[in-house]
């Protein structure tokens, strides 16, 4: 599992011509609450391959996010207690085929929350259709087991 949630909110009809205008959708994605308890502190954010304004295809890598964290790394029976710093990077792949409209800044995934949007994608009905969405109850009944 991603650990991603995903904001839907209707966009104007693409297409042009004689191309049929299609429903679409933005959708800004970030982490669950889940995901961040997994990530340690996040110091810096590199972003992937794609720009804004470019195809994205479901999977494709949209930014990392570089962390650091402190875990214990030795522990006696007198409670004396060694810790070890523990570096990491957590990708994030896009969850849906579409355009990319926008990443997050290092200053906003330095402030990173439940609430903050990692990306912004533009994405139709045939690529949220092919995505495999969850709704909040089902992943949190998911998530607790």
């Amino acid at each position: 599992a991603s650990h991603l949630w995903a904001r839907l909110r209707r966009a104007p009809a693409g297409g042009a011509g004689l191309v049929a205008a299609r429903s679409a959708w933005r959708v800004e994605v970030g982490l669950t609450v889940h995901a961040l308890e997994d990530i340690g502190d996040v110091i810096a954010v590199g972003h992937g391959p794609t720009a804004p304004g470019s195809r994205v295809e479901a999977g494709a890598a949209l930014l990392t996010l570089d962390w650091e964290a402190h875990r214990v790394s030795t522990a006696d029976e007198l409670y004396h207690t060694q810790w070890a710093l523990v570096e990491g990077a957590h990708p994030l792949h896009s969850p849906f085929g579409g355009t990319l409209l926008g990443l997050c800044s290092d200053d906003d995934a330095r402030r990173l929350g439940p609430e903050t949007v990692l990306a912004t994608l533009h994405v139709d009905r045939p690529g949220l259709a092919a995505s495999q969405l969850v709704g909040e109850a089902q992943y949190l009944a998911a998530v607790r087991g």
